[in-house]
């Protein structure tokens, strides 16, 4: 099998290096093997031939999409950069930096960068660079890696007086992890065997170095590590205020290859409410599922619930989506009643069981919530954040060990936004996911 970057020309390089990055910062899974997906208005199709757990994958020709999903052309670097820039541009709101006047584009840094011979946004270093592209085999890649901890990561590392999330960006997530993603797609060692050694590398840091070591302990404990995106975010920009094209980063993120993985999460606990709410379950009856599952089809095509979860399915689909979650272990569905009458839907799940465990760094008892006010004329009087700060606090109370109820609107929502805001939700961050950009709103048990 041919890897992508065995492939001629430094066209499909460039066009690599776009996908990648796009992957990565909206936190889309991507496994060996047809890959489809859709960045602003332009459809794109291409073979994973290496999936890295670092992210460095590796793709086959990257080609546009018909309507009918066959290709018709070579997706070249600069329509990449248009349709994500676009895209960039459409997720975020339009008074983000992003979007303002002056910030420029992806596409005014592409040009910038091709007479530079320059194709990553964000580069590694030039000595990085030089030792993935020279070395040639596992055992000097270990060398390598023996050497770079003992005389570079760990004086740094001893010397370090930032935070936390530039010594990651620095030290690790731009440095040797990087390294190793691209060494594994050139096919010079297995990423996951280099992986062990580097957390065995820094767990004798930590050992050795107790006063330094909580940081290269929060390294391999974090299921989350902070790197930069350079593609997707609300506060990027590509000119400086000189007008000089330049990209502004800003952090996000990314799974953590080094974490061993945490303790099975527990079941998702179904609160008691109070305060004239109910709580219980979707019942699944029947061939056609029974009242609830009507009831919950027809909530999510009302206009006012579809335009935000794009769930407007035929009675069947929901049918067998509700039962799928009542017959797994990632989320619980409920009708929500108030006053003795049914007026929303919500989705109670645990974090670490869910797609939103890849954008911050979560614990086990992490618990989360999806809500539809279905009724329209319970909308605009209270009721959403009324029914959340009801539901936090009889999450919080339902599993003692639970510091934290999240939640990851749509920031285009301002009304949900807003309502988390005023249930008590804080907004810690911006995270991209497949589909949208969202914000994370986190309810924090008080001491």
């Amino acid at each position: 099998m041919t890897s992508g970057v065995d492939l001629p020309g430094q066209s499909h390089e460039r066009a690599s290096a776009l996908l990648r990055r796009w992957l990565a910062e909206t936190h889309t899974p991507v496994v060996e093997g047809p890959l489809r997906l859709t960045i602003g208005s332009v459809p794109l199709g291409t073979d994973v031939v290496y999936s890295s757990v670092t992210g460095a994958h590796g793709f086959g020709p990257i080609r546009v999409l018909d309507d009918a999903g066959e290709p018709v052309a070579i997706a070249d670097p600069a329509l990449i950069a248009a349709a994500c820039s676009a895209d960039a541009r459409a997720r975020a709101l339009p008074d983000a930096p992003i979007n303002a006047a002056d910030a420029g584009s992806l596409v005014d840094w592409l040009l910038h960068a091709l007479p530079r011979r320059e194709f990553d946004p964000i580069a590694l270093s030039d000595d990085l660079i030089a030792v993935a592209r020279s070395v040639s085999d596992a055992a000097e890649a270990r060398r390598w890696l023996a050497a770079h901890v003992e005389g570079r990561l760990l004086p740094a590392v001893l010397g370090w007086e930032g935070d936390v999330a530039a010594a990651t960006v620095q030290l690790l997530t731009r440095g040797p992890l990087a390294v190793i993603g691209l060494l594994g797609r050139r096919g010079v060692v297995d990423e996951a065997e280099l992986l062990a050694e580097l957390r065995t590398w820094l767990g004798g840091v930590a050992e050795a170095h107790p006063v330094s070591g909580w940081l290269v302990e929060r390294w391999l404990t974090s299921p989350t590590l902070t790197d930069l995106a350079a593609l997707n975010g609300s506060g990027l920009r590509y000119r400086a205020d000189s007008g000089r094209v330049e990209v502004r980063p800003v952090p996000f993120e990314v799974p953590n290859p080094l974490w061993s993985g945490a303790a099975p999460a527990p079941g998702v606990p179904v609160p008691v409410l109070g305060e004239g709410w109910s709580l219980r379950p979707v019942e699944v009856v029947g061939d056609d599922g029974g009242p609830d599952v009507a009831l919950v089809q027809r909530w999510m095509n009302a206009e006012h619930v579809a335009v935000n979860w794009n769930q407007a399915w035929p009675l069947a689909q929901w049918r067998e989506e509700l039962a799928g979650q009542l017959g797994g272990q990632h989320s619980v569905p409920c009708i929500v009643g108030l006053d003795g009458r049914d007026v929303g839907y919500l989705e109670l799940y645990r974090v670490q069981r869910d797609k939103l465990a890849r954008c911050y760094s979560h614990d086990p008892h992490d618990l989360g919530v999806h809500i539809a006010i279905g009724e329209p004329d319970a909308i605009g009087r209270g009721v959403g954040s009324s029914l959340l700060r009801a539901v936090a606090g009889g999450l919080l109370a339902a599993d003692r060990e639970c510091r934290r109820v999240v939640a990851e609107p749509n920031v285009h929502n301002g009304a949900s936004v807003g309502a988390f805001g005023k249930a008590g939700f804080g907004r810690a961050a911006e995270i991209g996911l497949p589909n949208k950009n969202s914000a994370l709103m986190i309810f924090e048990r008080g001491e």
